[in-house]
């Protein structure tokens, strides 16, 4: 008999041993903890291979697969959001409840999809708020807590995590300017430099025959531009309260500003030495060929185009069209703060899980070597610490990094001009207003934005 209880007892134990070791196996194994949905823009399932470079960049399904590798026993699917009307299609995917994460840049209505990432850092051992402030640059810090007059009670919230920073740049060619017997632009030309060197560059070229247009520039990326002529106030309000705006220096600068008037003056005269089909974005479809006839490429949204030729070892492309930085204010700023973020959504179904992906994307060096390479290319990176980064090897790349460390305009809310001011540019490109009524509708607009939004906030 008593050998028989032996056995039971060993039988019992070996059970318990085998049960706990293949439920370590499972969790090692991957055994399956859920599907994390991730509505990013743009980003196909298929592969693209660059016209100009040939270069083959992957589907979201590498992205997919490397994200699998790293968490196991996740599923990843991706919902692609076309770029066009991009906010509300988005805003469409999470309030479905369709979306556990959500891609997003600076977009004043983050704060309703998305949920404050302070309560996930508070909870997580692996990644405090303390590591949210060490890992990443100001800017992007700065871009990823939310700060605006439109949900001041959400002021302060970490809604997402930042995975790269927009850092943009113009290009000149450079056999135009010799031919023209014009100085090449500085790496951080001013306002001044790009008009003397345009106003020179515009007419019949000197050496060819040919006409020549001195610059490219559109009206919809102005309001960005802008900031490298001091046309705005940085305000900081800790609490975004609009009654705190200190409007006598905030809003009614501008009925007399000589920074505003200037760079409105700026865009006039630049208009005159640019294409006529500035107004409607085209004039600009010969830059970076041999028959090019643009001096500067002003528009940001053409210079990115750059790389590809870097990638694909275009030297005829390369050594001729040179890349500068934006022209920058008298603090050192210039450009748009662009910051690109991925967040957890307030109808996400296991938010941890969620969680741990977004940290993943943002922090893992081998899924961001896999976005710059493939998805995100052109931008610069988020992190203080890039070691490891393969696209810092990049001397320009490099450059436009430590632009972003110091140049970036920090403050606490630019929606308050940025919706009046950019309804103004269409209307200055085509001829309807002098640079003194531009400034004048600036100021109106701006005051009618502070008194409607009050209203709007029950002030």
């Amino acid at each position: 008999m008593k050998k028989i209880v032996i056995a039971l007892i060993m039988a019992v134990l070996v059970f318990s041993f085998a049960a706990a070791g293949g439920n370590r196996a499972a969790q090692t194994s991957g055994a399956s903890r859920g599907t994390v949905r991730i509505a990013w823009l743009s980003l196909s399932p298929d592969d693209r291979t660059d016209p100009i470079s040939g270069i083959v960049y992957k589907g979201s399904y590498a992205l997919k697969e490397m994200l699998e590798r790293k968490i196991p026993g996740v599923e990843i699917e991706f919902i692609m959001i076309p770029a066009d009307n991009w906010i509300q299609k988005m805003e469409t995917t999470i309030e479905a409840g369709d979306a556990d994460i959500g891609w997003y840049t600076n977009q004043v209505m983050a704060p309703n999809w998305f949920v404050d990432h302070r309560d996930f850092m508070a909870r997580d051992p692996s990644f405090s708020e303390a590591d949210f402030e060490r890992t990443f640059t100001p800017g992007a810090k700065h871009y990823t807590r939310y700060r605006t007059f439109d949900y001041p009670e959400s002021t302060g919230a970490i809604l997402g995590l930042p995975y790269d920073v927009g850092a943009y740049y113009i290009i000149y060619d450079k056999l135009l300017f010799e031919q023209w017997g014009v100085p090449p632009l500085q790496l951080k030309p001013s306002f001044d430099e790009i008009r003397e060197a345009a106003q020179r560059m515009t007419g019949r070229n000197p050496v060819t025959g040919q006409d020549n247009y001195g610059i490219y520039l559109v009206a919809r990326w102005s309001e960005w531009l802008g900031v490298g002529a001091d046309i705005y106030r940085t305000i900081s309000i800790p609490d975004m309260d609009l009654r705190k705006l200190n409007v006598a220096r905030d809003v009614d600068y501008i009925r007399n500003s000589q920074p505003v008037l200037d760079y409105f003056q700026f865009l006039l005269d630049m208009i005159k030495c640019a294409p006529a089909g500035v107004t409607n974005e085209t004039g600009h479809e010969r830059f970076y060929t041999t028959d090019n006839n643009i001096g500067i490429m002003l528009d940001t949204s053409r210079t990115q185009m750059l790389y590809n030729h870097i990638e694909a070892g275009n030297r005829a492309v390369t050594d001729r069209f040179i890349p500068v930085l934006l022209p920058r204010n008298v603090s050192g700023a210039t450009s748009f703060p662009e910051v690109h973020k991925v967040a957890v959504t307030k109808l996400a179904r296991d938010k941890e899980l969620a969680w741990e992906v977004v940290k993943t994307i943002c922090l893992d060096k081998e899924v961001l070597n896999l976005l710059y390479s493939n998805y995100a290319f052109g931008n610069a990176p988020a992190l203080m610490d890039t070691s490891g980064i393969h696209i810092m090897n990049d001397r320009f790349t490099a450059q436009r990094y430590e632009d972003r460390l110091t140049g970036t305009f920090l403050t606490d809310d630019y929606w308050y001009w940025r919706d009046p001011i950019r309804n103004i540019f269409s209307s200055l490109f085509v001829g309807r207003l002098t640079a003194e009524q531009a400034r004048t509708t600036f100021h109106t607009d701006v005051t009618t934005w502070v008194n409607n939004k009050k209203r709007q906030l029950g002030f």
